[in-house]
């Protein structure tokens, strides 16, 4: 999913390893403990075992809840609905939303990550915000080399959920979070590509720094990342990815929480600042602390 980008203000909370990755959600009217976990998308499945109390967690709950149910990635109505996402109008394919200098220099970045194994001519068809996403993947896998297409952080939670008799569901469609990260104008999307592409370097530096502070559960270090206006989103974006986001899930965990216990998953910058989940609980009245 698109460079991590995630957002906002300050957490005081002191630093230990892995602290701040899982937190307790109690109090309030909670029936029984709640956890939340943040994840990077890229991050190994050894997270799991590295994160002390996150199996605990998964035993104990109830209900697993991810930003999406993940299991219905393989069926074919999934992969048609993927499809009428990621592809581009015919009249506005890579080749005619960017010019020839500007598809050489995609073209270039690629090639610096697949040994020219990848090319536009390969991505003609797909919007701009794919390739961005592939682009931005290819840079967090150089900060996470022992990630692998086939264990993906998110969904192996899911699954040792499963596998422990859990219920897993979505507080998201797939469809909601599809049409969030690729609807929108073609020509903002290619100016994001082109702004990817021009910092390509620095954005590879700034993955490797994520990852390493995403290790260690440093909120704090990655809020910095998150907050740097040339590596992360205009209040806009901001406002459509994260906040409101954040603000729907919120609604449906006041309703969820008195009902059941639970393991909430998301990205960890939905973690982050005052519109994050941990300040939104923390208003509401729930005692949020994290797991050491």
């Amino acid at each position: 999913m698109k460079k991590i980008i995630f957002s906002l203000a300050a957490i005081t909370i002191a630093l230990s390893s892995q602290a701040q990755l899982l937190w307790k959600v109690s109090g309030g009217d909670t029936k029984g403990d709640s956890y939340l976990f943040g994840t990077h998308h890229i991050a190994p499945v050894s997270m799991i075992e590295s994160t002390a109390g996150l199996t605990d967690a998964i035993n104990s709950v109830a209900t697993v809840y991810g930003e999406i149910d993940m299991s219905v990635m393989a069926s074919p109505e999934t992969q048609q609905i993927a499809m009428k996402y990621s592809m581009a109008p015919a009249d506005s394919t890579l080749s005619k939303v960017l010019t020839a200098e500007q598809l050489d220099s995609v073209n270039t970045v690629l090639a610096k990550y697949t040994g020219g194994m990848l090319t536009v001519a390969q991505l003609e068809a797909v919007k701009p915000v794919v390739v961005d996403t592939q682009l931005g993947m290819f840079q967090s896998m150089t900060a996470f080399p022992e990630f692998t297409g086939q264990e993906q952080l998110d969904l192996a939670i899911q699954e040792r959920a499963r596998q422990a008799g859990k219920a897993v569901k979505g507080l998201e469609t797939l469809e909601q979070q599809l049409d969030l990260l690729m609807g929108g104008s073609l020509a903002e999307q290619a100016k994001s590509l082109m702004k990817s592409i021009r910092r390509d370097d620095k954005s590879a530096d700034d993955a490797k720094a994520l990852a390493e502070a995403y290790k260690i559960g440093d909120l704090t270090a990655m809020e910095r990342l998150f907050n740097d206006p040339e590596a992360g989103m205009s209040p806009e974006v901001a406002k459509k990815l994260m906040y409101d986001r954040n603000d729907n899930w919120m609604a449906q965990l006041r309703n969820i929480l008195p009902a059941e216990n639970v393991l909430v998953v998301t990205g960890v910058g939905h973690f982050i600042g005052e519109h994050g989940l941990i300040e939104q609980l923390r208003n509401a009245g729930y005692t949020v602390t994290p797991i050491k």
